[in-house]
């Protein structure tokens, strides 16, 4: 009785990780999503998946309140804003093209979501600490 109920658990666990094991790897393929302070999110893409290019981003508005979204990317983490991926100028709903350009296996990159309107800036928004 006991090695049939180890068993079982043995099993179960297996499967279990398994899961995970599949899980992560499909979520890491695909574009990461995190959320604007409202009305919007970016995306960030380390590896081709898709129709999605590597080391990209895109920003996506999905609410006509007057407010773009913007998503910005610094790689290495140095401070500078390498990369800037804006829905300004473009009726809601819209998400831009994706913006890429290679970035080196491994190089950790900071990206930022946050609502934009003219020259101001909300002062809440996501950030996305990842690697390319």
């Amino acid at each position: 009785m006991a090695g049939a109920a180890g068993i079982r658990v043995a099993a179960a666990a297996a499967a279990a990780f398994g899961l995970v094991v599949t899980a992560h790897g499909t979520a890491s393929a695909e574009p990461r999503t995190f959320d604007a302070a409202f009305g919007g999110y970016g995306e960030w893409n380390a590896d081709p998946y898709g129709g999605a290019p590597g080391d990209s981003i895109r920003a996506c508005d999905i609410s006509a309140d007057g407010w773009s979204i913007e998503v910005k990317l610094d790689i290495g983490r140095d401070g500078t804003w390498d990369r800037t991926a804006t829905t300004r100028g473009h009726t809601s709903p819209y998400c831009t093209p994706w913006k890429t350009g290679n970035i080196k296996e491994g190089t950790p990159v900071r990206i930022q979501v946050a609502n934009v309107d003219g020259g101001v800036t909300y002062p809440k928004g996501s950030l996305l600490l990842s690697h390319a």
